[in-house]
């Protein structure tokens, strides 16, 4: 892994969650964000938030950051150190389902292109699912090649969950003392 100052970090998702941290993390490393939907990109990459966040766009009017989106997640995971995972889990109440693919889409795509980089989770996700998720990819991870230039590679899968509110989602991941 690089030095600290030089960390490579991909944002998959540029709703809530992953535009903050994408921005947040942009200050001080270099940060692409990646999304499905070609108007959110380009917004992002001129410098106009693509969802309502007074923080977000106070950022990206007076901020210096090392911040770029794009629409091409294989080439925005492949040089990433870390790579989070901010991708939506629509839940459905009536059969009570969180909708998850998703999320299986990038770590699926991070392990073809970099199954070196670190993951982490920071999408609303069921209880259990975590557990569910490493076993799953750590028997995947198992299966691939697992020696690199003499080194054991190491299957690296975080979750880290988030407590943000839509419009305020920068802000609260600035001051999360505010949350309590």
């Amino acid at each position: 892994m690089r030095e600290y100052k030089e960390l490579r970090i991909a944002v998959a998702g540029t709703g809530y969650v992953g535009l903050s941290m994408a921005t947040l993390l942009s200050q001080h490393h270099e940060v692409v964000a990646v999304d499905v939907i070609p108007e959110k990109v380009e917004k992002i990459n001129n410098r106009i938030s693509p969802i309502q966040d007074d923080y977000i766009e106070k950022f990206f009017a007076e901020k210096q950051l090392n911040l770029t989106a794009t629409l091409d997640g294989a080439s925005a995971y492949k040089n990433a150190d870390f790579v989070v995972i901010a991708a939506p889990t629509n839940y459905d109440p009536v059969k009570n389902f969180f909708d998850t693919h998703h999320i299986e889409d990038v770590i699926d795509l991070v392990l073809s292109v970099n199954p070196e980089a670190t993951m982490v989770i920071k999408s609303t996700i069921p209880v259990g699912y975590c557990r569910s998720l490493y076993v799953k990819y750590a028997q995947k991870f198992a299966q691939m090649e697992s020696l690199v230039d003499g080194k054991r590679r190491e299957f690296r899968l975080l979750f880290s969950p988030e407590f943000l509110r839509e419009s305020k989602a920068l802000y609260d991941n600035l001051h999360p003392a505010a949350l309590s």
